[in-house]
């Protein structure tokens, strides 16, 4: 009897560990199906499609249906430009009452014309276009609309573009060929150059102004740090070389403590310094930790230190005249604000009987799993909208606050991303619709969300989808790339030096065998020393 209960017992543990190790389709089959977990644009978009869908029409009006959309978006940036002086709500607002801002028009049809070339989308006859489908159409048309933007506003100083949009397949052995935005090992948007276009044009880089990142889910895998990733830290690289300004604005808060971020970004500043990256072009890579409370800047060491925060040049004394500044927020009411958040917190500890703690910062109190134990999705969620609830009837002081799930713990930061992007802006004098913001948390539960209040953003799920979307960016903004050696070349043959072709993997290796690794706890900050030997 005693060996049939251990074997049953051994079955429950193995069961209870595959379902902690389920993917992340199998996990969110039907719970994608709940409402905080939809996004009201895209699911009315997939219904209106459905329709033809079900008629066997979308061949034939799938191309109109999204001219459709992009009429419908006009007229909603038009109502919205006319603010308190219009009456009537554009019917898009009707259709879709959650809907926001659009910063840009979005040339819809073009991005799925060029989208149905590639996947023949109408021509699945037992197979809708998915939520993902409509979102890499969103996310084309969006970099489409901030290039053509660009081209409108400076036309004769930038180079000509002609020629059709189109997508190349990977599995073709040409120069053309290249990889897409939508999924990384299928092809690429690009546009052919003409042939007349004039070689002694001077180069200007036609895409955003600005780029600003989240981090864990958008840079490198949730709760990790950027070690390896060759590709798309030479595409930052490059954003850099051409006059691009790249931020990342995460919620990870270590106040001041600059060594915290340089380890979470390891691999990518390491990469900057094999590279040689120059001195103006580090001057224009940042990092707002806290969502918008602790800025930072690169140095011409290839280290991150504090921007200067009051006084002449201080940013916070600089973007005093934005209302929700950290630089007028009271430290009382911050306080306050994070008192009520714990309270909220430690009863959802109590009523869902989580195994977790909490842990409280300066601007930002956690709800996190303890050693070796791990919070359900469903637990999260009901603790984040808990806290959003509670929050909303409690914070008298109206203090600006991002309460999300961050995927394996529940935080409440003063502040959010878009008071963070909105300062960048006004510091560096940059403007917001110019400015690109990506991330994976655009849901009502995360906290790339209040970024879309603020300037154009692209939804990715992964870094693998943040690494192709950059390479679409400098396609279309006429920087040529095949690869990652092509691309170092080109890189630095504006100073006139050697390429170097950068292993990430050995530099690593080399980097932690002169120096004892150090790992961090992500939530605390905490130094872990890692032994890597086993037998001392």
């Amino acid at each position: 009897t005693s060996k049939i209960l251990t074997r049953d017992e051994d079955q429950r543990t193995r069961k209870d560990s595959q379902l902690h190790k389920m993917s992340f389709s199998s996990r969110r089959r039907n719970y994608l199906l709940t409402p905080h977990r939809r996004d009201g644009l895209t699911q009315w978009m997939k219904s209106m499609l459905m329709h033809s869908f079900v008629l066997d029409a979308l061949d034939t009006t799938a191309a109109d249906t999204f001219s459709h959309f992009e009429m419908l978006i006009d007229e909603h940036r038009t109502s919205m430009e006319l603010g308190s002086h219009n009456s009537v709500v554009s019917r898009l607002k009707e259709l879709v009452p959650s809907v926001g801002d659009f910063h840009t028009r979005l040339p819809l049809r073009e991005a799925f014309e060029a989208y149905n070339d590639k996947y023949a989308l109408t021509k699945r006859r037992h197979i809708c276009i998915s939520f993902n489908e409509i979102r890499h159409i969103l996310n084309l048309a969006q970099i489409l609309a901030i290039r053509d933007m660009n081209k409108d506003d400076a036309s004769d100083e930038i180079y000509e573009e002609t020629g059709n949009l189109r997508l190349t397949n990977v599995e073709e052995d040409n120069n053309d060929s290249d990889i897409d935005i939508t999924t990384p090992h299928s092809g690429e948007f690009v546009f052919k150059m003409d042939d007349s276009v004039s070689e002694e044009a001077p180069f200007r880089f036609n895409g955003p102004r600005m780029i600003t990142f989240d981090g864990d889910q958008t840079l490198y895998s949730d709760g990790a740090n950027f070690e390896s990733n060759p590709r798309l830290a030479n595409y930052l690289y490059l954003l850099l070389r051409c006059g691009v300004t790249v931020a990342v604005v995460t919620a990870a808060g270590y106040e001041y403590q600059s060594e915290k971020y340089e380890l979470r970004l390891s691999g990518l500043l390491a990469y900057f310094k094999q590279m040689e990256l120059p001195a103006m072009d580090c001057e224009r890579f940042f990092l707002f930790g806290g969502e918008c409370n602790y800025l930072l800047s690169l140095g011409h060491d290839y280290k991150l230190h504090p921007v200067k925060e009051k006084g002449a040049g201080g940013w916070l004394t600089s973007t005093k005249f934005i209302p929700d500044s950290p630089a007028n927020w009271d430290d009382t009411d911050v306080q306050s604000l994070l008192d009520k958040a714990e309270e909220s917190m430690n009863e959802s500890l109590r009523e869902l009987k989580i195994r977790g703690r909490i842990i409280r910062k300066k601007r930002g109190i956690g709800l996190i799993p303890k050693q070796d134990e791990a919070i359900q999705r469903e637990a999260l969620d009901e603790s984040v909208l808990s806290v959003q609830s509670y929050l909303r009837k409690q914070n008298n002081a109206s203090l600006p606050y991002c309460a999300f799930n961050g995927g394996r713990d529940v935080w409440v930061d003063v502040g959010n991303k878009s008071i963070g992007i909105d300062i960048l802006c006004a510091y560096l004098g940059l403007p917001a619709i110019k400015t690109l913001h990506i991330g994976d948390q655009f849901l009502s539960t995360g906290n790339d969300v209040a970024a879309r209040s603020v300037c154009p953003c692209i939804w990715i799920t992964c870094p693998e989808e943040t690494t192709y979307m950059l390479k679409s960016i400098l396609k279309l903004a006429s920087v040529p790339l095949d690869d990652v050696p092509s691309a170092l070349a080109l890189s630095v043959e504006i100073e006139g030096t050697k390429a170097k072709e950068v292993d990430m993997t050995k530099m690593i290796q080399r980097r932690q065998a002169q120096a004892p690794r150090q790992l961090m706890d992500p939530y605390t900050g905490d130094m872990i020393e890692y032994n890597t030997n086993p037998s001392s």
